[in-house]
């Protein structure tokens, strides 16, 4: 026996600065968290923007769920991982299940609760007349009279869902993507065709096709450019061929000479003169697109209608010439036109 030692002055001594001693160990703190319902937090729904994102991130963490409860001897998907398989069509089937179930749960707990029970549906409840019945999944559908008809299930029970949730915004983009945005009429039908229900769906669907850019720029409506003002010239009550605009169309192909051979063909444009004021119209014939021709168009022009204030054309290279050339051409008409002392100078404009 190891005999025991003691002292008859033995005294109790505090520590000094015991944070600082490291032999010392730190006050250990435990925190529990505690699931306050059983079911799913729609809450979370809204961070996704695609209904096929939203279905395989559910599925995923279904499969990651399941993986602490089934016993195998599969060393990969066992507690928290990131499984690499592939999703099966089975598993996105039961992650739709899992979140329409969800929704119903918090949207529409009353009418599930007096379901359950057996009770009849509140007065002011929207799935009254529905006549709402619940399946083995425990998901909400339309009830009816069509329970024994060869047609699919989901024809003639569809999944109720509510019109204003973000879970039915993702499936009516979802639906509307697939049907290659044709609007509200086949939209609403690709929904149901799918076997489901949505509370509301007319106001549901015009606001997310109002909403999708797609078809904004599909259907929208063609913008109109406000138009300017009108140049001065168009408001004068002035004579007609005072403001001129001019320009060329063509050209044309014309039969010049016939010979034992056949025909020589040539062509021909036409330079339209336009009265600002009056929009009467004159027309000359010119045999070329040269500088030369379009100023004996010119010539030919005031030698008919007299002279004008100002012409107007666009920044055709022959038109720039005869611009350059436009002080020789009002010579050559006061040339003519001497007897007329106060006959005003022309302006040429693009």
């Amino acid at each position: 026996m190891v005999p025991s030692i003691s002292s008859p002055g033995d005294t109790h001594f505090d520590l000094i600065e015991p944070t600082s001693d490291a032999e010392l160990r730190p006050e250990v703190s435990a925190l529990l968290t505690k699931v306050s319902g059983q079911q799913l937090d729609t809450t979370r729904f809204e961070r996704f923007s695609s209904w096929s994102r939203l279905t395989r991130a559910v599925a995923r963490l279904l499969h990651v769920a399941r993986s602490f409860h089934k016993q195998t001897d599969d060393s990969v998907c066992a507690g928290w991982h990131f499984c690499k398989k592939g999703l099966r069509t089975a598993e996105l089937t039961k992650a739709e299940y899992v979140i329409i179930k969800a929704v119903q749960r918090e949207v529409y707990s009353e009418e599930v609760e007096c379901i359950e029970k057996k009770q009849d549906l509140p007065v002011g409840s929207s799935l009254r007349k529905l006549h709402p019945v619940m399946d083995e999944e425990g998901l909400l559908q339309v009830g009816g009279r069509t329970t024994h008809s060869n047609l699919p299930a989901n024809e003639t029970h569809p999944i109720l869902l509510p019109g204003k949730h973000h879970v039915a915004v993702l499936l009516i983009r979802h639906h509307h993507g697939k049907v290659e945005h044709q609007g509200r009429h086949f939209t609403e039908g690709a929904v149901r065709s799918s076997g489901l229900w949505i509370v509301g769906p007319k106001r549901a669907i015009s606001s997310l096709i109002y909403k999708c850019v797609v078809c904004r720029k599909l259907c929208g409506k063609l913008e109109h450019q406000q138009m300017a003002d009108l140049p001065a010239e168009r408001l004068q009550q002035e004579p007609p061929f005072t403001y001129v605009g001019l320009d060329v169309f063509g050209p044309w192909e014309v039969v010049t000479r016939r010979t034992r051979g056949g025909s020589a063909n040539s062509k021909r444009w036409v330079i339209l003169f336009t009265c600002m004021s009056t929009r009467a119209v004159h027309m000359e014939v010119i045999e070329s697109m040269s500088a030369s021709s379009c100023v004996n168009a010119l010539r030919r022009f005031f030698s008919i209608r007299g002279p004008v204030k100002q012409l107007r054309s666009d920044r055709r290279d022959k038109f720039c010439w005869c611009y350059h050339t436009s002080e020789a051409c009002c010579k050559y008409w006061r040339g003519q036109c001497g007897s007329l002392p106060s006959q005003p100078k022309m302006h040429m404009g693009f």
